[in-house]
């Protein structure tokens, strides 16, 4: 399916989400990430996907030698809409993150959060108070607070045209912004915010996280667009949905990463 290039340039990492593919055993899919090359991973609160728990995977992950690029956080999508509203749900998101921070704290540098989950969705000044408790959080654990771009293009600019602390960031999710919001530019004008990426593919309609290069993106605009930007890792974010060898799955998501490291490389050589 996809041919690998001469690399170029300084090789930039490659991490893949431990949780692509919930009916494989754990400890199995990180042996073979650590084996097909990769540099880095990444898990979740959610354990849907895993048969352990987050501190064994955890200290497997460390007993490989893995960094742990950014740990996800655990949402309800169904509700995520009413942190920008004044009720108790909204504070129960607040105090459910907060949580999640102090439990991961030591663990990774990034912490993954979602703040909309519909096309609904609204911003207020209670969502930035909210995000300000956070961010203290946040502090005191040592982690960026890493907003990721979901069904809201304003979420983003309102969040951080109000807002300036040096643990704010933003997760950059390639396939969202390629079926959700291909009109708001989070690289233009809050590139500079990005400290964790999420790559898949779609078919511009769909949130299918497929492996880049089987959807609709434009591979050389994104690499043109991380081309400024060659001091992130090269994260993906897929979710392998047939049955089909996982090991195969990985490595053509390796080769699909390595031909995006290759494109951004002859732009900036």
């Amino acid at each position: 399916m996809f041919m690998i290039l001469e690399v170029v340039g300084d090789n930039m990492l490659k991490s893949v989400n431990v949780y692509f593919n919930p009916k494989i055993d754990t400890k199995d899919k990180l042996n073979k990430i650590k084996e097909l090359g990769y540099n880095e991973c990444f898990t979740g609160l959610d354990r849907y996907a895993e048969n352990m728990s987050l501190k064994k995977e955890i200290k497997y992950i460390k007993k490989l030698g893995f960094n742990i690029t950014m740990i996800h956080c655990k949402y309800d999508g169904k509700i995520l809409d009413n942190f920008w509203l004044d009720n108790k749900i909204g504070d129960y998101i607040v105090k459910d993150y907060s949580k999640q921070m102090k439990k991961i704290k030591g663990f990774t540098k990034n912490f993954v959060i979602h703040l909309n989950g519909s096309r609904n969705s609204t911003t207020s000044e209670i969502g930035l108070e909210r995000i300000k408790k956070l961010l203290e959080v946040a502090k005191k654990c040592d982690l960026n607070l890493c907003i990721e771009n979901l069904f809201s293009s304003f979420e983003i600019p309102y969040i951080f045209d109000h807002i300036n602390d040096e643990h704010l960031k933003i997760c950059f999710d390639v396939g969202h912004k390629n079926c959700l919001t291909p009109n708001f530019d989070v690289i233009k004008d809050y590139g500079k915010y990005i400290s964790v990426l999420h790559i898949h593919d779609n078919n511009s309609k769909n949130d299918e996280h497929k492996i880049l290069g089987t959807g609709t993106i434009n591979l050389k605009e994104l690499a043109k667009d991380l081309s400024m930007y060659t001091n992130l890792v090269l994260s993906a974010e897929i979710k392998q949905k047939d049955d089909n060898d996982y090991i195969e799955y990985l490595k053509e998501n390796y080769i699909a990463l390595t031909n995006l490291e290759n494109d951004i490389s002859n732009l900036i050589k």
